[in-house]
């Protein structure tokens, strides 16, 4: 009996003692595996509400990005190199005995022309075929540079550019005084007629390759996300009218789809002048010759005169 005791006793604290050890063993096995669960739990919630956190942010951004104007322009007139001027009444006999009594080398125009109110233009482009203008007659055109930039985060493209709130009056201007070769070339940008019934701006520079074509066909204007500003001369031909608008009317594509904004003259409407159809005094200054010399005004371009 004391062998069977001795044998069974044994053996059976021998298997209580494993059992217990495996109760231990799954003791702390659950706190430990609670622990790791809640760690991931908790882990993957963090991802989760920081994921969503970023997204609310960035919608929050966009909309604050999206806030405000697209883009902001800087406009002032081109008459740096303007080679032409046109004036609202005619030279007294007065005048025009001292106008074509001045010599070169003298540079008497700039003054002469500022005391009788000259407003300085372009011999422009509408002269030229491929813009299609129908009757450039002296084809006088005034010119704006255009900066543009845009402080967004987000891209933007300026794919359109159109006149807005046109009106138009018969031209006041009915002399001109012009330097004759001056108009050396196209100056590069674009060139809208506001003669026909639509202003389609065209791509204006003698070295362009679509010289004469729709601008936007071929070109664009990209804005924000770093990009440079961009800089654009915009010449505007009015025939025999005296026109304003109200501004460009610029069209953008961004991310959210199509917009539109204006560009004024520095919150002012534009103004542009014309020549009269039936003007009564155009001279040219020229390098040989007479320095100044009184043209007909019933030839279809007067430089030729």
């Amino acid at each position: 009996m004391d062998d069977v005791i001795a044998g069974v006793v044994p053996e059976a604290a021998g298997t209580d003692r494993r059992r217990r050890n495996r109760r231990f063993v799954v003791g702390l096995g659950w706190p430990a595996a609670t622990a790791v669960l809640a760690l991931l739990v908790g882990s993957g919630w963090a991802w989760f509400t920081a994921e969503h956190d970023a997204r609310v942010s960035s919608r929050a951004d966009d909309k604050v990005d999206r806030e405000g104007p697209a883009f902001s322009a800087s406009v002032r007139p081109d008459t740096e190199y303007a080679d032409a001027t046109i004036f609202d009444s005619p030279f007294s006999a007065e005048d025009k005995a001292e106008l074509l009594g001045m010599r070169a080398k003298d540079n008497p125009i700039p003054a002469f022309a500022e005391a009788h109110q000259g407003r300085p233009v372009f011999i422009s482009d509408a002269t030229v075929p491929s813009m299609q203008v129908a009757s450039p007659r002296y084809g006088y055109a005034e010119a704006w540079l255009v900066d543009l930039l845009s402080d967004r985060k987000a891209s933007l493209v300026i794919n359109d550019l159109r006149v807005k709130g046109l009106t138009c009056t018969p031209a006041r201007a009915v002399a001109a005084i012009e330097e004759k070769g001056q108009a050396g070339g196209s100056y590069e940008g674009m060139f809208f007629d506001l003669t026909g019934s639509t202003a389609v701006p065209r791509i204006t520079g003698d070295e362009e390759e679509h010289y004469g074509e729709p601008y936007f066909t071929h070109k664009k204007i990209d804005l924000g996300n770093g990009a440079a500003p961009g800089g654009l001369r915009i010449q505007v031909f009015t025939g025999t009218k005296d026109c304003t608008w109200k501004a460009f009317e610029a069209t953008y594509v961004d991310s959210t789809g199509q917009h539109t904004q204006d560009i004024t003259d520095n919150g002012r409407p534009f103004h542009a002048r014309g020549f009269a159809a039936q003007p009564e005094q155009v001279f040219q200054l020229r390098s040989w010759g007479p320095f100044v010399t009184e043209c007909g005004t019933d030839t279809e371009v007067v430089r030729d005169c």
